[in-house]
């Protein structure tokens, strides 16, 4: 996976442009996504949810992302999450690869955070603010430097200190400045680029979260107050229909009747293909809330095949041709 550009930012970034241009020509088949949740574990982080579609355009793939998460799985010295993707023919049906999906799930979501700051943040962002040091904003924040190389710090608070002070230190390993602060205040307050990436169900950033000119990332369901969306001068979704068929903070504004789809400012592939413009001036509050769309995960994983076809990767695996043979 990695051989074939899995964890390569300008591999996984180009293919994630060239969804969003596919998105924003109509070239895609989403329904909306399966989630499976029982009963006896409430916590948000505890279910599987499977995203299918088709994605046209230069890609023309279907699939599935079978992406699991236990919540306790941190405390047991396992990850959050995994994730298993599956490729199909778009004519035939029958199943091109079945790939590890964890990888390209976080790095899909790292560099739409990225993608997003590149065309929405002022390009002379200096400080970075991370709420919730676990992997995938640590993740993000890396995929973020890479394009934003001036930003003179990242202030990182999590619930648990040790995670803030591990990620600062795998963030500073990585030649990322990065302080652990005492207070998601201190992390958001003054921040240029903010970026949240909790697994909390109750919302906690208040309006001094989002300062004016800022860029606000919200990767989760529920972090800011309807009183923090409400300051951005734009909101910005990868897919309204996804958006509000969710639990997420738009999602429950446009049921309280406080966000429609006239409120939304664009599609983020609207913004790609320059039918929308992204920021505007310097003192713009713009509020980012991607759903994270199956075409993008289905994006990734058709570069990487292809590139692995390429190099000659991967297993090979015979198929049952003459099922009647084996049944009977």
């Amino acid at each position: 996976m990695q051989s074939c550009g899995a964890s390569d930012i300008d591999v996984v970034g180009a293919a994630l442009e060239a969804c969003f241009v596919a998105h924003a020509a109509g070239q895609f088949t989403a329904p909306p996504s399966s989630f499976l949740k029982r009963p006896e574990c409430p916590h948000v982080a505890d279910r599987i949810i499977g995203l299918a579609g088709h994605l046209g355009g230069a890609f023309d793939i279907e699939g599935l992302k079978w992406v699991a998460s236990a919540a306790q799985n941190p405390e047991r010295g396992l990850p959050r999450a995994n994730a298993v993707i599956v490729l199909n023919d778009p004519d035939t049906r029958l199943p091109l690869a079945i790939m590890e999906g964890g990888l390209i799930s976080a790095m899909r979501t790292a560099v739409v955070q990225a993608l997003a700051a590149r065309y929405l943040a002022r390009p002379d962002a200096r400080v970075l603010g991370l709420v919730g040091g676990g992997r995938i904003g640590a993740l993000s924040v890396w995929a973020i430097y890479q394009w934003f190389p001036g930003l003179e710090q990242v202030r990182v608070f999590d619930l648990c200190p040790d995670r803030a002070a591990a990620c600062c230190r795998h963030l500073e390993a990585l030649g990322i400045p990065a302080l652990p602060v005492g207070h998601f205040q201190a992390a958001l307050g003054d921040a240029d680029i903010a970026l949240t990436a909790t697994t909390a169900y109750d919302p906690w950033a208040t309006p001094s979260c989002f300062k004016a000119g800022s860029l606000f990332l919200n990767i989760s369901l529920m972090d800011p107050l309807f009183e923090t969306v409400a300051l951005a001068d734009k909101i910005v979704v990868d897919d309204w229909e996804q958006c509000v068929h969710s639990d997420r903070v738009l999602a429950r504004m446009h049921r309280a009747g406080l966000v429609d789809r006239g409120s939304i400012h664009a599609e983020f592939g609207e913004i790609i293909t320059g039918q929308k413009a992204g920021r505007e001036n310097e003192d713009e509050r713009i509020f980012f809330n991607p759903f994270g769309l199956a075409i993008e995960d289905l994006a990734v994983a058709k570069t990487v095949y292809d590139r692995a076809l390429e190099q000659g990767l991967g297993t090979d695996i015979e198929l049952v041709d003459r099922e009647w043979d084996v049944l009977l």
